[in-house]
């Protein structure tokens, strides 16, 4: 009997110390407010590791919307490297900038309590799109090409100067006439559009100056 009551006495603590753990897990709070420093409520808060990239809400830890005072709050964070993102699709041309040196956040153990991490919206030129028109004119290395006997692609596209590599493609297809043209839209601070042309016996490659 007694090592019943003994084993008893041993589970109940178990028990305890994990329940007591998680209540003491780190908490993250702040703010989402506008460019002139008002709430923005129904925003979507995502608290994800820094090793993960935040592309899917897949990527997330804890999501929850900002309040009516544009407030979030996650409990029972684990010791850790996190980021804060927001996303909001009633805003698609403003950005999202935390208010803290880095942007990043770290806990180091389950008592730390961060506030403050606030996160402002800022407008951005980069979400607008202006159209662009190329045409075979604006390719002049596509003459020395032999179009009817060569198999001979060509690749446009833009460069994000902040993410070198990361590519916008406009077109990627075979050429089979000089008179090529096509339409596409390109981010607003786009300023150059890379081509590259390419077939079995050779290539070549050049930039283009995109007018505002």
């Amino acid at each position: 009997m007694n090592n019943y009551f003994s084993s008893l006495k041993f589970i109940l603590k178990v028990i305890l110390m994990i329940t007591t753990k998680a209540a003491l897990g780190a908490s993250v709070g702040g703010v989402v407010v506008d460019e002139n420093g008002k709430p923005i409520s129904q925003s979507s808060v995502c608290l994800s590791s820094q090793t993960v990239a935040v592309d899917a809400s897949s990527s997330c830890l804890q999501t929850q919307a900002t309040d009516s005072q544009g407030s979030y709050s996650f409990s029972q964070v684990d010791a850790g490297n996190y980021v804060v993102t927001i996303t909001d699709s009633r805003f698609p041309t403003y950005t999202w900038q935390p208010a803290v040196a880095g942007g990043k956040l770290t806990i180091k153990q389950f008592s730390d309590t961060i506030t403050g991490f606030d996160v402002k919206r800022q407008f951005s030129f980069s979400n607008f799109q202006k159209p662009i028109t190329i045409s075979g004119s604006d390719l002049p290395e596509l003459s020395s090409f032999n179009l009817s006997q060569d198999t001979v692609f060509v690749k446009v596209y833009a460069v994000d100067p902040s993410n070198p590599t990361q590519q916008t493609v406009f077109f990627l297809g075979k050429v089979t006439d000089a008179n090529l043209k096509f339409a596409a839209s390109a981010p607003w601070t786009v300023k150059e559009v890379k081509y590259e042309i390419f077939s079995p016996t050779a290539s070549t490659q050049g930039s283009l100056i995109v007018q505002s």
